[in-house]
């Protein structure tokens, strides 16, 4: 699957997991990128959610779909399929939005 990020500064840290570990724990770090490896690994959005792996969960409150990778417990990897909910199974790019301490309605972004 194509990964895209939603800025720069995503971008820096998701290809350089050192930098990352500086600003997060390293667990988690860890566990970004088993989700990172397996997400390049699927064919389409649709088999990574199959798999269950990191209880993906889509979030509401969007305008675009997005769903939740956990991470650690309220720590999640943001993620937005560029599909539409026809096309969400067959999409084959998503863009990663970020690592955020998510409770809902409120949002703390560690890597923005």
């Amino acid at each position: 699957m194509k990964i895209t990020y939603a800025n720069e500064k995503v971008k820096k840290y998701f290809q350089d997991y050192n930098k990352m570990q500086r600003k997060i724990p390293f667990e988690w770090v860890r566990t970004i990128k088993k989700h990172m490896v397996r997400l390049e690994a699927a064919e389409c959005f649709g088999d990574f959610l199959k798999l269950g792996l990191g209880k993906p969960e889509q979030l509401k409150g969007y305008k675009q779909i997005r769903y939740s990778l956990h991470v650690a417990p309220h720590v999640r990897l943001i993620v937005e399929p560029n599909a539409t909910q026809d096309t969400i199974m067959i999409c084959s790019e998503i863009e990663v939005e970020g690592v955020s301490d998510y409770h809902g309605s409120s949002e703390n972004w560690y890597i923005p």
